[in-house]
């Protein structure tokens, strides 16, 4: 009888186990539907001046397997700031990189999206899925990814990341545990 009954026990806790698995999610960074707006809002702090840009990414279906792609920054500029950032929006580079790094973005498609998850990136840092928060009318999970520096844990990005969605909710980039950068959602379209 206690045989039977600790089989019973131990079935049941193998299925919740699974169960669990199956409930987890993960994220798979830009993996695009088509036909959807990503619209974000961009700060950066310069010399504790903030700057403010937009960012939109718009991805339509022209036909079968085929699509438009769109790009879109846009922020002002003082007349004597007029030059490199008119030709290159602004930073010189893709905002794209700034949204989530594609070095970090093969981690989250490992780890599970679960509140409590921890994820260790073989030396590189440890990250840990520390709560959800909702951005723009999507809920995410907030994902910190923490380096160890001088022997202490340091808070060093942050993504909020929606499964369902390519692309983050929010990225924050930290120096000296403060903000150095920011890039959230501020309405995502489906069509």
């Amino acid at each position: 009888m206690k045989r039977k009954f600790m089989m019973v026990v131990l079935a049941g806790l193998f299925l919740v186990g699974t169960w669990q698995t199956v409930l987890a999610k993960k994220w798979q960074p830009y993996q695009f539907k088509g036909n959807e707006r990503f619209e974000y809002e961009v700060i950066t702090y310069e010399d504790e001046e903030e700057k403010q840009v937009f960012y939109t990414l718009d991805i339509k279906e022209l036909e079968e397997d085929t699509f438009e792609i769109t790009y879109i920054t846009r922020g002002t500029l003082k007349r004597e700031e007029l030059g490199m950032e008119t030709v290159y929006g602004f930073y010189g580079i893709s905002l794209g990189g700034l949204i989530a790094n594609p070095f970090y973005s093969m981690y989250f498609q490992e780890m599970d999206l679960e509140v409590g998850e921890k994820m260790s990136l073989w030396g590189a840092g440890l990250m840990k899925v520390t709560g959800k928060e909702k951005i723009a009318g999507r809920e995410g999970f907030v994902c910190q990814f923490f380096q160890t520096i001088d022997d202490e844990e340091e808070l060093v990005a942050e993504w909020t990341v929606d499964p369902e969605l390519a692309m983050p909710l929010r990225s924050k980039v930290f120096s000296e545990e403060k903000v150095e950068s920011q890039i959230e959602l501020i309405k995502y379209t489906e069509y």
